[in-house]
């Protein structure tokens, strides 16, 4: 459960107070997590709440706490090859104020403009500051991918090491999905 003094990072880069999750909100987040195309009567039937209460506290975590709804498709049918994990080194944990601001702006317009981009965090272990996943349609367009990363980010990466995973024929241990966490917050 969500402690009463939480906070969280806002994309103005301050922190403020969290709004605090109620037993059921858990459990209407966790039910989406699992299949978020249900509607909310079929979610109040399986929950054993009213319709009117869904909606109300499903608005309320659409607001705060739901990023957004999508389809996790099977990337290795749909044309992608290559799954890439990049570690970064950055040169942004040496800067302050302004220049870290602008820095950190610049790079997050490049990796949105980068389509193939899911995800970038900030971190550290291993001697890194930074991962970057995405997906390639080919080792070609990996490659294209890397160097455009490495010469149009110069200023900030200093270093950059990728894992790669074939989506096409490699062995899938476990498939990609939320329904997992969902499952493991219940028990």
């Amino acid at each position: 459960m969500m402690a009463k003094n939480a906070y969280v990072y806002q994309k103005s880069y301050e922190w403020t107070p969290m709004k605090e999750l109620k037993p059921i909100d858990y459990k209407i987040l966790f039910e989406l997590m699992k299949d978020s195309h249900r509607s909310d009567r079929q979610l109040a039937k399986a929950l054993g709440v009213s319709q009117p209460t869904v909606t109300r506290r499903r608005a309320m975590l659409e607001e705060n706490f739901i990023e957004g709804y999508t389809v996790i498709p099977k990337f290795g049918q749909i044309g992608f090859e290559i799954a890439a994990i990049t570690f970064l080194k950055s040169k942004l944990k040496y800067e302050t104020g302004d220049e870290k601001t602008q820095a950190l702006q610049k790079m997050k317009e490049w990796y949105t403009k980068q389509t193939n981009v899911i995800l970038v965090l900030d971190g550290r272990g291993m001697g890194w500051d930074a991962v970057c996943i995405s997906l390639h349609e080919n080792f070609a367009s990996f490659a294209e991918f890397i160097r455009a990363h490495d010469s149009e980010l110069s200023d900030w990466v200093v270093e950059s090491q990728t894992f790669h995973a074939d989506l096409k024929g490699g062995i899938v241990i476990k498939p990609f999905h939320l329904k997992y966490l969902a499952s493991l917050k219940q028990q």
